[in-house]
């Protein structure tokens, strides 16, 4: 079937707008939303949102439509029932975001969320969120070394590294008795380098060594997730503690240079496995194309409304919002879902797809389900953002900025769980809920019950 015909018109579509600009527009709606809220810069949830809209969504858009049409074939009643599924839900996360940046504009909205920051951190207070990350770093490169040693896997030198990179196939039964210890490693080396990144000072003096076992700690654990060759989990804390310190900290023309930077960096990341491809000998040639290939998110989602309409499944009645707390084979977890509408065996090596919310919602609950769960959606987006816009007006000193930015990131992934909750961020959760305790912690131990004075009776 070839890419002309049904694919600039629909029944309904608007004059002069190809269905494929609608797509972008529509999927691109919820990551825009987080810079309406907090137009600036130093808006670091919406910097990293950048390569994802820019490539995956806009480039993806085109380039992979075109490339599923023309591969696989699309019916234009299947275009059109995707297409409605997401023009709902994008209407109802605008309606949602402005109804919530309303309540929030209000004095006791402000109130709610700037209560939960803080403006001053003691030094010992520091001092504890110092040696509880770096007891994190620690101990999450023991958990990974011994799950390499265990289980001889190691998927930067296995055989069949994208694979081996999740464990699948040929695999799984020497990973799965001792996979505890790596997904445990995993979210213990991306709190703890967060937080580990955030404590470093600007100016480092020699004679303090807790400073270079931090930086021995910070480069060992993520040299060990890097072998992983799983580039969000390995590079997302790194990435996302440089660039808040830099767009909070840096001046205009170093916060320019390092989002370019950041640009770049994601940009090469996504094409890590074309590259990879070509060194193993699998390609002959490496492309500009290879960039695209690497986040193949237009892709999936046609490939899986292609197959979810043909399937036409009963709706989940919800199971999928819970089915991430178990994970491995069960089949309401989110990744082995996606895997079975599309007929993958749930032992493919790949980590699912990355849907909408739309989508998400239809296949719950049909339109009561895309309208409830878009609405979710546009609450989420701008209550992360307005918090963040209040850490960045906070400010403070190396220590507040670290609390204040642990209590976004429990809010975050509160906010990314209403509807889908996982097993691993429930577990980073509750590794950020206890540095956050670190304060109240500092205050307890530093209360002294006055000596008692008994009068002596002669």
């Amino acid at each position: 079937m070839t890419s002309d015909g049904y694919l600039y018109t629909f029944s309904w579509s608007l004059p002069g707008l190809s269905w494929m600009g609608f797509a972008l527009f529509l999927v691109g709606t919820t990551k825009m939303l987080s810079f309406f809220v907090f137009p600036s810069i130093r808006n670091v949830p919406f910097i990293l949102s950048i390569p994802f809209v820019v490539i995956a969504v806009g480039w993806g858009s085109f380039w992979w439509t075109n490339q599923y049409i023309a591969g696989e074939g699309l019916s234009q009643g299947t275009a059109e029932f995707f297409l409605m599924i997401l023009a709902i839900g994008s209407a109802m996360t605008c309606l949602s975001a402005v109804a919530t940046v309303r309540a929030l504009a209000t004095p006791r909205g402000y109130a709610v969320f700037n209560g939960l920051l803080v403006d001053d951190v003691t030094r010992g207070a520091g001092l504890l969120l110092s040696i509880s990350a770096m007891l994190m770093l620690a101990v999450a490169a023991a958990s990974i070394s011994a799950f390499y040693m265990l289980t001889g896997v190691v998927p930067a030198f296995a055989d069949n590294p994208l694979v081996a990179k999740y464990f699948a196939g040929e695999y799984t039964a020497r990973t799965a008795p001792y996979m505890a210890l790596f997904r445990g490693g995993m979210v213990l080396y991306q709190v703890g380098t967060l937080i580990g990144i955030l404590l470093l000072p600007v100016r480092v003096n020699v004679g303090r060594i807790m400073i270079f076992l931090l930086l021995g700690l910070l480069a060992c654990t993520a040299v060990l997730a890097l072998l992983s060759l799983r580039r969000g989990a390995a590079a997302q804390p790194i990435v996302e503690g440089l660039l808040i310190l830099l767009l909070i900290r840096g001046r205009l023309g170093w916060v320019i240079a390092g989002v370019a930077t950041y640009v770049l960096v994601f940009t090469f990341g996504s094409a890590v496995n074309q590259i990879l491809f070509y060194m193993l000998g699998l390609r002959t040639e490496v492309g500009l194309d290879a960039i695209i290939k690497g986040l193949s998110d237009i892709y999936d989602l046609w490939w899986f409304m292609d197959a979810y309409d043909k399937a036409g499944p009963d709706p989940t009645m919800g199971m999928t919002v819970f089915g991430g707390l178990v994970p491995y084979d069960f089949q309401w977890n989110p990744a082995n879902y996606t895997k079975w509408i599309i007929g993958a065996d749930p032992n493919t090596g790949s980590g699912g797809f990355r849907l909408p919310m739309s989508v998400w919602g239809y296949d719950a609950f049909r339109y009561p389900g895309i309208v409830l769960w878009s609405a979710v959606d546009g609450f989420t987006v701008v209550v992360q953002a307005f918090l963040f816009r209040l850490v960045v007006g906070k400010g403070g000193s190396r220590y507040v900025l670290a609390i204040n930015i642990i209590t976004y990131k429990v809010v975050f992934l509160i906010c990314n769980n209403l509807l889908q909750w996982r097993i691993d961020d429930v577990l980073m959760m509750i590794m950020f809920l206890m540095l956050r305790l670190a304060p109240a912690m500092t205050r307890l131990l530093g209360r002294r019950q006055p000596k008692s004075i008994v009068p002596q009776t002669g």
